[in-house]
């Protein structure tokens, strides 16, 4: 069972699967948006162009007829400026936007698919935080990062040219300062990625103890614990602060040395081309309209440094997002699955050990669930009854051993084929903050892709709901079957949520049921009405019952009693009873005598 977390992705990588998102983008939407940003650029080297010929060539001459001309060449060149900018923008945002919606999908679809163990020690909040943040975070540092720099790289590409095209000395004094901003640019680029790795997680964190907070917040007050609870978040949100600041000191750090390089390259063009401008070797228009080339290179190339840094943030999470999707399925499918027809026979776990880390939980277990029959699980609590059930939907895989499904390795079949056999209620009921009706209808599988099955109809659901002992409280709510029920239930009880789930399973009919505690957390009264729908629920299926009360798996066709992952004791209640083993002490611990139950 592989639990580690891939290694981070290497930036080279990175950039290039994050290219290949683009691709389905490229034609027309992301070509048109280089035309445009292409425009912009080459419209704002037309401007340092247009000066010179002002002031060389209109002004000296006296001609009236090309200075009036001369702002309507200027306007159409700010127009085709504005108008590059603004398309180019929009049509960058659009890619940019559709490679967030596209990497979100697939995301989502691979924490569907997560493996349990990955999802069972990793906080839920966290992973949504991946999905929604995250992956925002990428499209801000990818998308906009590798835009600006497109946008200031192709802009001051075009500036420069000019400026060497007008004078080439004066470009060489103006330029041979900036490759010394490169160095500290490239150093700061990796403590961006670092800062804003450590950002995200502590982002995640705090994310984490305000939905415990609030999740919890029954027993937060009943015990007091609210200021607890604000010291928590408060530390957590101090650290996110210390870590933004990092990621903003990183990122800001090379703007003062912009600045510094932009003045010394400009004091120096100044003092140089000022003294030829006096000497007479060199006209006002042409230093003029160079100085103006050299102002409007000061922009993107202080642009450039800062879209770095924005593009390292993006580096950071996209490397976090690659880990959940560079997660392998665990268990995985085998590449070609055994089809696997109706249950028929029995699902059987042979001389099978599992451990979740490196003390086994289950250890050379023989059990077998001939179709047809109820098998009963008892035993002290943590000796791996519900360890079992997982074990038998494929959660996980076994460390030794094997599990059969009438005769066929688990590991030989697909998941969604066993899961399709398979129908679960067990004590920690999850409901979805959604209708009654939807509730139920949600164990008709209909939302499976592979599958064409409809959503079942009102009369489908009212009937699981009535075999449930549901119907009865459902159509008390406010609007019936129409009430939205809270997030997991809360508005409902304990014994309406069960009713509920035993319903949803009653509406998937599936062959195998895997009852875990199910009537555990509930009073006697509830649990008698819940009882009663499990009967009809049990009716006509093969039944694996792990259970604490002894009088739900009395009249089981065989008990077996599981002890730090093994059987050491099976057969019937009447059976066992008569051993006088551990099932008999275990009677006599809940009852005042054996005598105090019987089988019906």
């Amino acid at each position: 069972m592989s639990t580690s977390t891939p290694a981070a992705t290497p930036s080279g990588s990175t950039y290039r699967r994050l290219l290949a998102y683009g691709r389905r983008h490229l034609w027309p939407t992301f070509l048109l948006a280089l035309l445009f940003n292409l425009g912009y650029g080459a419209s704002t080297g037309v401007v340092p162009l247009v000066i010179r010929y002002l002031f060389d060539q209109v002004l000296p001459s006296g001609d009236r007829s090309k200075l009036y001309w001369a702002p309507v060449a200027i306007l159409v060149v700010i127009g085709l400026r504005a108008i590059s900018q603004y398309l180019g923008s929009y049509l960058t945002e659009s890619v940019g936007q559709s490679i967030t919606a596209d990497l979100r999908a697939e995301l989502a679809g691979r924490v569907m698919l997560l493996p349990q163990a990955y999802i069972d020690r990793s906080s839920s909040t966290t992973l949504i935080s991946r999905v929604l943040s995250d992956v925002t975070l990428v499209k801000t540092g990818i998308v906009d990062g590798l835009t600006s720099l497109v946008k200031d790289g192709l802009t001051l590409a075009v500036l420069v040219v000019v400026a060497f095209y007008q004078d080439w000395l004066l470009s060489l004094v103006a330029f041979i300062l900036f490759p010394l901003g490169v160095w500290p640019v490239l150093r700061s680029s990796r403590k961006v990625r670092r800062h804003s790795s450590r950002g995200q997680s502590s982002l995640g964190r705090l994310a984490a103890t305000l939905q415990e907070a609030l999740v919890g917040s029954r027993v937060v007050k009943v015990f007091g614990m609210e200021g607890y609870e604000l010291e928590r978040f408060e530390q957590e949100n101090r650290s996110v602060l210390r870590s933004a600041l990092r990621t903003t000191r990183a990122k800001l750090v090379n703007q003062p040395l912009m600045e510094l390089l932009g003045a010394a390259g400009f004091s120096a063009v100044l003092i140089y081309g000022g003294e030829a401008v006096i000497a007479g070797t060199r006209t006002t228009g042409s230093f003029f309209a160079f100085l103006t080339s050299l102002y409007l290179c000061y922009a993107p190339f202080k642009g450039l440094a800062k879209a770095n840094a924005v593009l390292q943030q993006g580096v950071s999470a996209s490397r976090d997002v690659f880990a959940i999707l560079d997660t392998p399925p665990d268990p995985a499918d085998p590449p070609s699955p055994r089809p696997l027809g109706p249950f028929r026979q029995a699902l059987r776990a042979e001389a099978v050990t599992f451990a979740y880390n490196q003390e086994p939980v289950i250890r050379g277990l023989d059990l077998e669930l001939a179709h047809g029959n109820t098998v009963a699980l008892v035993g002290p609590s943590g000796g791996g009854k519900s360890t079992i059930i997982d074990l038998f939907c494929r959660f996980y895989d076994p460390t030794a051993g094997r599990i059969t499904i009438d005769g066929i390795d688990l590991r030989e079949i697909s998941q969604a084929a066993l899961r399709a056999q398979i129908s679960l209620v067990d004590q920690n009921t999850f409901l979805f903050n959604d209708t009654v009706a939807n509730n139920i209808a949600y164990g008709h599988g209909y939302g499976d892709r592979s599958t064409t099955r409809r959503p079942p109809g009102r009369e489908e659901i009212e009937a699981a709901a009535r075999a449930a002992n549901a119907h009865g409280f459902i159509e008390g709510l406010p609007q019936g079957y129409d009430t939205l029920i809270g997030e997991n239930g809360a508005l409902l009880s304990g014994g309406q949520r069960q009713r509920v789930a035993i319903a949803r399973a009653l509406i998937k009919n599936a062959p195998i049921l895997f009852l875990d505690e199910a009537t555990s957390a509930l009073d006697s009264a509830s649990e008698q009405v819940v009882q009663e729908a499990l009967d009809r629920l049990m009716a006509n299926r093969t039944t694996l019952v792990v259970a604490h009360r002894l009088s739900t798996v009395v009249n089981a066709d065989r008990i077996c009693v599981i002890v730090g992952g093994r059987v050491v004791e099976a057969g019937t209640h009447v059976e066992l009873l008569a051993r006088g083993g551990v099932y008999a002490g275990l009677v006599s611990s809940q009852f005042a005598t054996a005598e105090a139950i019987s089988p019906v």
